[in-house]
Parts: structure tokens; C-alpha cells; sequence
């Protein structure tokens, strides 16, 4: 079954605040995911650092450079279901139908495993109003569900069923996590195991 999932990119509390908006710029964009960029779209670049800037230029216009930083959805299908081109097309016809002119995005195809999925990195701030994207929990089966039902169907594809994370992870982890890279936390938890590993009593735990 095909899955659509919605992840919020939350302002960085430390260092560059849209550090969470530029790792799944560039991790969307990746050559090794996208067999060499071939399948990728948008409306505001096709360069990872010009995607960046366009979507920093609307949070500077309207002067909302705080808070969430952009919205990331996966489409994933079934193995063997579908095509590069299909996916890429209903991706496309995706955007332009819920995002079309309102938003910065940037989407691309990854075919870098056995089933297709297509991801979408759009702005937190409409470029045209100024307001922030609000998504409210029931606005996906309400109004996005049906719209991208009908575009599955339309290329002869299975309806997305819906997942929403809510991990509490930094973004930075979770793309970690995807790419297969030691996240902090777990190197800190693997080091911990191993003083635990190595400690008979708990004075021996807490010295080292």
C-alpha cells in the first residue's frame, strides 16, 4: 500500500535557526537518490543553495524567520508499482494542485531503493499572503487525501494512506537516522552501554 507521511522542520535552537530547512533541501536533492538529479522539480531553483535562499527571501520579506522552518512530505509506494516518470508526474500535479503559487517547494523522485517515493520540501511562509502554513489535525483526510486519491488513480495507481510523525526528533536525527550516519544521541547511548558494560558497581559507572 502507498504511504504518505507529513513531518514538520521545527526552527534550530542552537546555531543557524533553518539549519532542519537546508538538510532536507540537500537531502532531497541528493544525486545518489535522484539518479543524478534527473527527477526533480519545484518552482524556486533547481540548486540546493538557491532553493535555500528563494525560501529565506520570502521568511525575510514578511519578516518570519522564526518558528517552523518548512513542511516535508513523503510519497512512497509499493514495490514495483509505478514508474520514475509516473511518480514524478503525480508528485508534480501533487504540488501544483496543493501548493501551486502560494508556496516555495522543491520535490524530487528517490529511486535508490526497491519502491519508489517521491519527497516535498515546501516553506513554512506563503509567499504570496505572508501567513504561515497551518496544517490542523483531520485536514489531510478532509481536503489533501482526496486530492492526491485522484491523482493516483488518474496514473493508474493505489491510493496513500496517511502517517503523520510526531517522533520528537530534531530534523537533523531523523535525516541521520535515514542516511544511515551515528546520531549523537546514539553515539552517547552506545557509550553509556559500554561503561555499563564495563562497571561492576555504580561508583565504577560514574567515574568512567
Amino acid at each position: 500500500m502507498a504511504i504518505t507521511k507529513l513531518m514538520h522542520i521545527k526552527e534550530r535552537k542552537q546555531g543557524n535557526p533553518s539549519a532542519g530547512l537546508y538538510a532536507c533541501i540537500c537531502y532531497i536533492l541528493n544525486e545518489e537518490k535522484t539518479e543524478h538529479q534527473i527527477w526533480i522539480g519545484g518552482n524556486c531553483g533547481t540548486e540546493a543553495q538557491e532553493i535555500y535562499e528563494t525560501m529565506m527571501d520570502t521568511k525575510r520579506d514578511f519578516e518570519k524567520l522564526d518558528g517552523r522552518q518548512g513542511y516535508h512530505f513523503v510519497l512512497s509506494f509499493t514495490k514495483g508499482e509505478g514508474n520514475e516518470g509516473q511518480v514524478y508526474q503525480i508528485t508534480k500535479e501533487f504540488c501544483e494542485a496543493y501548493l501551486g503559487d502560494a508556496y516555495d517547494y522543491v520535490f524530487a523522485v528517490h529511486n535508490d531503493k526497491e519502491h519508489l517515493h517521491a519527497h516535498i520540501c515546501f516553506n513554512s511562509v506563503s509567499r504570496l499572503t505572508g501567513y504561515k502554513y497551518r496544517y490542523v489535525k483531520g485536514d489531510w483526510e478532509k481536503q489533501i487525501q482526496p486530492m492526491a486519491d485522484r491523482i493516483c488513480e488518474k496514473h493508474g495507481l493505489m491510493k496513500l494512506q496517511f502517517q503523520e510523525e510526531r517522533t520528537g526528533k530534531q530534523y537533523g536525527e531523523y535525516l541521520a537516522e535515514k542516511e544511515g550516519r551515528m546520531t549523537w544521541k546514539k553515539i552517547i547511548q552506545m557509550d553509556i552501554d559500554y561503561a555499563i558494560s564495563r562497571s561492576r558497581t555504580m561508583e565504577e559507572f560514574v567515574a568512567g
